[in-house]
């Protein structure tokens, strides 16, 4: 069993509106890609209520010696025991990760199509460390997109 990443707590937010601004106020840069998404009502993203422990881990973990398919590390994540994170997870996961390497980004296993911004195109989180800021970013979700094994993913287990 895999060490636990981070725990995230209940927020006392009680809507992604709410939890955006708060980011905002804590000096968080969100892309504009991350506030299309969550705002995109067909999205339809709410806040997770539960308090969830929160997993990293490498695609090399899963078995791949070699770069794959964004579509084949999903089912290893969830033949591996652990499940997809909810987007809002990567918003709240960002106030408790504040020990991120400069240069790092760090992608969360959100499910296919659950964050499709205004123009259709499937994304995934992911938090950043540069120019001394703290960033959430998207990264493409195409089944097909291509990770390597040194990549890291967050992922939960239920």
């Amino acid at each position: 069993m895999k060490k636990i990443w981070i725990t995230i707590k209940t927020s006392k937010r009680t809507s992604i509106k709410s939890e955006i601004n708060y980011l905002k106020k804590n000096d968080i840069i969100l892309s504009p890609w991350i506030e299309n998404i969550f705002f995109n009502k067909k999205n339809k993203i709410k806040l997770s209520k539960n308090k969830i422990e929160l997993y990293k881990i490498k695609v090399k973990s899963l078995g791949f010696k070699k770069a794959t398919t964004l579509q084949k590390i999903y089912k290893k994540i969830l033949q591996s025991g652990y499940n997809l994170v909810e987007p809002d997870l990567a918003l709240r996961a960002r106030l408790y990760y504040k020990h991120q390497k400069k240069g790092e980004w760090l992608r969360f296993a959100t499910p296919f199509k659950s964050m499709i911004d205004t123009d259709g195109v499937p994304h995934l989180p992911k938090l950043g460390r540069a120019l001394n800021k703290y960033f959430i970013e998207t990264y493409w979700s195409y089944k097909n997109a291509i990770f390597h094994p040194h990549n890291e993913f967050i992922v939960k287990k239920e």
